[in-house]
């Protein structure tokens, strides 16, 4: 984890020549925290994508790694939209002046169709030096029967560094803060015309989440 004084530069390249963070490999043990964070944004016409619908613009969303709001987290990539092997980072705000850079390694990229879902994203692994060790998938589903388009943040994770187990609580707070309000900004780029009232939104946030 860099930390970053008033405005310094995000150094990507070192984090491209990292390993996985230690014991990632072996996948989530059974402390390990299992998240899933899901949200419904939209209906479509049965079947299919369609070409400009909302299911097809979030893909390339989340392919390009435009997930999170920007005033939380901002991405650092070398290029746009992801492939399997390049380094993520990531650079979060703790306080004016001050910001936190740390990364992950894109292990998996999709887009597939079974006899009910299409499905599109891509899964990341981090690298020594981020905060958690872990894996997370970023995606958007549609249902073919129904038209239902959902976006998903699904993921396992434990503490990564000293810091991060010293400061469980509040990293775990972060965690889910920074899920939220992801599917906070994929649905405002599903809906960019038809912003949710608050109290929706509220509403809305804890419907299917799931922390274990």
């Amino acid at each position: 984890m860099d930390w970053q004084w008033f405005g310094a530069t995000s150094d990507l390249r070192r984090w491209e020549e990292r390993s996985y963070s230690v014991g990632v490999e072996a996948g989530p043990g059974d402390g390990d925290k299992r998240d899933r964070h899901e949200r419904e944004v939209a209906l479509e016409m049965p079947g299919p994508p369609e070409a400009d619908g909302v299911a097809r613009r979030l893909a390339d969303a989340i392919l390009r790694f435009d997930v999170f709001p920007p005033r939380l987290l901002t991405g650092v990539l070398r290029r746009r939209p992801v492939e399997i092997g390049d380094a993520v980072g990531l650079q979060y705000p703790v306080v004016p002046g001050l910001k936190l850079f740390f990364a992950a390694r894109v292990i998996d990229r999709f887009e597939e169709t079974t006899d009910t879902l299409w499905r599109c994203g891509f899964s990341y692994r981090t690298l020594q030096g981020h905060p958690a060790c872990g894996e997370e998938t970023f995606v958007v589903e549609k249902e073919l029967a129904t038209g239902k388009v959902t976006v998903a943040l699904r993921s396992w994770s434990r503490p990564g560094l000293w810091i991060a187990r010293m400061t469980y609580p509040i990293m775990r707070t972060l965690q889910v803060r920074a899920a939220r309000a992801a599917l906070d900004h994929l649905e405002r780029l599903a809906k960019p015309d038809a912003p949710l009232a608050t109290s929706e939104l509220l509403a809305r946030r804890n419907l299917r989440t799931s922390l274990l």
